[in-house]
């Protein structure tokens, strides 16, 4: 007697296999997307070029998706052509800046985009990626605070050694209390305005010493909006209007939580010690280094050429110029590259000192200061889009690659 129904049933099983492997890996595609999602906005890719990425994979891995992401939160819809179907994701987190990590995510997604490694070996690098301890202790990153705030106080806010001196002991007790707000998730949103309390309440009494502008601004250099700033002008350049939006209201509510933090420490102390102390944040009054501290194309086109407007647009220019042909010959990360140098031109301080002169009843100094801050930010924008267009004419078609 023949065996006709073994044939049959073999087909049947192969055919049932496909089917629960064709799932597992569209599951698996899934999955990776959502983690990319997740990984790019924590820790710090701008949401259109997230957005982009995110549309170029799932195009690689045969995803019907569409992609929209504001500040905080990202919509996935996963739609089926063939039955008609979606699946909505939404997904939910803080945003954040980790440039080694976001540098190790953009490489794996490179691997991929160039076919060197599959999904099935992504996931687990991935997630290997975002539950990776920080490469720095805590002792460190208390003390990146203070070293920054010493840096800056004297580069960019006319302080002197002694100024600069203050600013370290400002920033390194920033830094604790930032190590406290990662500890202690009931105290992350009393976080800024804390630091500018105690910035204010501190340096206020150390400003017979040094001066307050300096220290003060320098000491809380971490937590000014300019970068905030800066970005929603990007998005909103780039046509991503809610986004835009979204930052520049936040950048302008932070400038004005520091100015208001930093008046209210002044003012506790002014109680304390029974003289006033000037809570005007005017860097003018500050005895600063000689000019061989500051360098680059800004201070050439700013201080030298007195080409004030043009500044920002010039060293802007040359700084995405640099990261972003860097990043086409290695390929390594241009937002990466780009971040430190940019952190010097965004117009972070100048917003708080305008709120501060606003709260000080000078509204004058502080409408001027504000139009600073929104031209600076359009001055970058500028900069940074045509280094973009001269390194990449015609887009990153056949890359993964984070540019500005």
């Amino acid at each position: 007697m023949p065996e006709t129904g073994i044939p049959g049933y073999s087909k049947k099983s192969v055919e049932q296999k496909n089917i629960v492997h064709a799932i597992d890996l569209l599951l698996l595609h899934q999955r990776f997307l959502i983690l990319l999602a997740k990984a790019l906005m924590v820790y710090g890719s701008p949401l259109h070029y997230l957005e982009d990425n995110l549309g170029r994979i799932a195009r690689l891995l045969d995803l019907e998706v569409t992609v929209s992401a504001i500040p905080g939160l990202i919509l996935l819809s996963f739609e089926d052509s063939v039955t008609h179907t979606s699946e909505n994701k939404v997904i939910r987190c803080a945003n954040g800046w980790d440039m080694h990590r976001l540098d190790e995510t953009n490489q794996l997604l490179r691997r991929v985009v160039h076919g060197k490694i599959d999904i099935p070996m992504a996931v687990p690098l991935l997630e290997e990626i975002m539950t990776a301890k920080p490469i720095y202790a805590w002792y460190w990153q208390v003390l990146n605070w203070g070293v920054i705030s010493w840096t800056l106080c004297l580069v960019c806010f006319d302080g002197s050694w002694k100024d600069s001196g203050i600013s370290l002991a400002l920033g390194l007790m920033a830094g604790c209390l930032n190590l406290a707000a990662q500890k202690f998730s009931g105290y992350t949103n009393f976080f800024e305005v804390s630091v500018s309390i105690l910035t204010g309440l501190f340096g206020a009494a150390l400003s017979q010493w040094g001066c307050f502008g300096a220290t003060s601004l320098s000491a809380t250099v971490v937590l000014l909006p300019g970068l905030v700033m800066t970005t929603g002008v990007i998005e909103l350049s780039s046509r991503h209007m809610i986004a835009g939006t979204v930052r520049i209201f936040y950048a302008l509510l932070l400038a004005f939580i520091i100015a208001y933090g930093l008046l209210i420490g002044v003012q506790i102390y002014n109680q304390m010690a029974g003289h006033e102390v000037d809570a005007l944040l005017d860097l003018t009054q500050c005895r600063g280094l000689s000019k061989w501290t500051c360098y680059g194309v800004f201070w050439l086109f700013k201080f030298h050429l007195l080409l004030d407007d043009l500044a920002p647009v010039v060293a802007s220019f040359v700084l995405g110029l640099v990261a972003n042909t860097w990043s086409k010959f290695t390929g390594q990360t241009a937002y990466m590259i780009l971040l430190p140098g940019e952190m010097f031109l965004v117009p972070g301080s100048v917003g708080v000192r305008g709120f501060a002169s606003l709260l000080s009843k000078d509204g004058a100094q502080g409408a001027q200061l504000a139009m600073q801050m929104i031209t600076t930010c359009l001055s970058i924008m500028i900069g940074l889009f045509a280094s973009t267009f001269l390194v990449y004419p015609k887009g990153k078609r056949n890359s993964a690659i984070l540019t500005v």
